[in-house]
C-alpha cells in the first residue's frame, strides 16, 4: 500500500509540473549530504590511545545516517568502541550509527569513540563514502560585470573599464567585437586602431581562474537602442547535482546587436547573471527545482524564458518488520 501511495504520489508532481509549464522533470534518488569526520586523540599512553571521531553535517539538509571507514596499520587494533556500530575486514574498520545519534541536522556534528591498542592512527578515513577531509568546492561564482564601460577615441581607439570583483580574483578580461572575439588582456583598458565610421557594439567581460563569465559590459559606438529581444536558450537542461549543487547548462541565444549575459531563476527566485552558458543553482534536499533561464542583450531587452526541472524524492522507507513476517509466512 505505501509502494502504491509513493507511486501516486510522484505521478501527482509530475501532473502538476506539467500543468504548470514544465518542459522536463526528473525524479532522481537525492545525493548523499556532505559531511566531513575529524580525528582525534583524547588521551594516550606508549601502547595504545582513546580516539574520536566527530562527523559534522556540512550540507544544507538533514543528514539520516552515517558511516566512517579506515584503515589502522598492522601492529594497531580496536579494542572496544562506543556510540557505533563497527565491523571489520582485515585493517579496514567500519563505523556506522546507532540507532539513536544516526540523525544529524544541517551544521550539527556527532561522535563516537573507541580505544586502540597500539599507536598507529586512522589512514584513508571516508565518511559516507566521500574524504573525511570533505570533497574541495568548486568556485561557480562568476565574476561582476565590468563597471562604467567606456571608450576614448584618438590616433588609437581604448576601450576602458572599471575592475569586476571576485570571490577568487580576476585572471584576465575578454574583448569581443558583436560575436567575434578580437583580445584579451589583464588590465583594464585595451588599445585598437580607430575604426571607420560605424554603429556597431563592442563588449568586455572578465574571467576568474575557474572559468567562469562575468555578463558583457556593452560599449556602443554610435549604435541606438533596439527593441529586438534575443531569442530563447536552447536545450536548456539539468546536467547532474554535486557538491556545489543543481548543474544547469543550455546552448547560446543569439541576438542582432549585442547578446550581454543571461539571468538564471531558481523556483520563481533570481539566483545568478552569467555570461556563459553553464550555471549552478543551490541545492537544498528534497523538494523539486524549476529552472529559468532568460537572455538579455546591450539595450536591456530580455528574450523568452527557457525552464526545465528537477524533483529529487527521499528513498523508499524500509519494509516494516509485519511486511518481513509475513514474507517469511509465505
Amino acid at each position: 500500500m505505501s509502494s502504491n501511495r509513493a507511486v501516486l504520489h510522484r505521478a501527482a508532481r509530475f501532473v502538476m509540473a506539467v500543468a504548470a509549464g514544465l518542459t522536463a522533470i526528473i525524479v532522481l534518488p537525492a545525493p548523499a549530504q556532505a559531511a566531513t569526520a575529524a580525528f582525534a586523540q583524547e588521551s594516550q599512553w606508549s601502547s595504545g590511545y582513546i580516539g574520536k571521531i566527530t562527523i559534522h553535517n556540512d550540507g544544507a539538509a538533514t543528514m539520516s545516517s552515517w558511516r566512517v571507514e579506515f584503515n589502522l596499520p598492522a601492529d594497531t587494533t580496536v579494542g572496544s568502541h562506543w556510540n557505533a556500530h563497527m565491523t571489520r575486514d582485515g585493517s579496514r574498520f567500519v563505523f556506522s550509527n546507532m540507532h539513536y545519534n544516526g540523525t544529524v541536522a544541517s551544521g550539527a556534528s556527532v561522535s563516537f569513540g573507541f580505544l586502540a591498542n597500539g599507536t598507529g592512527q586512522p589512514q584513508g578515513c571516508l565518511v559516507n563514502g566521500a574524504p573525511c577531509a570533505g570533497l574541495p568546492r568548486v568556485d561557480v561564482t562568476p565574476p561582476t560585470t565590468p563597471g562604467n564601460a567606456r571608450y576614448i577615441a584618438g590616433a588609437m581607439t581604448t576601450l576602458t573599464w572599471d575592475p569586476s570583483v571576485d570571490d577568487t580574483g580576476v585572471v584576465e578580461y575578454q574583448i569581443f567585437h558583436r560575436t567575434t572575439q578580437i583580445a584579451t588582456t589583464t588590465s583594464t583598458s585595451y588599445s585598437m586602431p580607430t575604426p571607420p565610421p560605424m554603429v556597431t557594439t563592442f563588449g568586455v567581460r572578465a574571467v576568474d581562474a575557474a572559468g567562469n563569465l562575468s555578463p558583457f559590459a556593452p560599449i556602443h559606438f554610435g549604435q541606438l537602442p533596439d527593441s529586438t529581444p534575443p531569442t530563447a536558450p536552447v536545450n536548456l537542461r539539468i546536467s547532474g547535482i554535486s557538491q556545489n549543487g543543481i548543474n544547469v547548462r543550455w546552448e547560446a541565444a543569439t541576438d542582432e546587436t549585442f547578446l550581454v549575459g543571461y539571468e538564471v531563476y531558481l523556483n520563481g527566485v533570481l539566483i545568478n547573471r552569467v555570461g556563459g552558458t553553464t550555471a549552478v543553482v543551490p541545492y537544498s534536499g528534497y523538494g523539486t527545482y524549476i529552472v529559468r533561464v532568460r537572455a538579455w542583450d546591450s539595450s536591456g531587452n530580455f528574450g523568452p524564458i527557457a525552464q526545465t526541472g528537477i524533483a529529487v524524492d527521499p528513498p523508499p522507507p524500509p519494509p516494516s518488520s509485519n511486511s518481513f513476517a509475513r514474507m517469511s509466512a509465505k
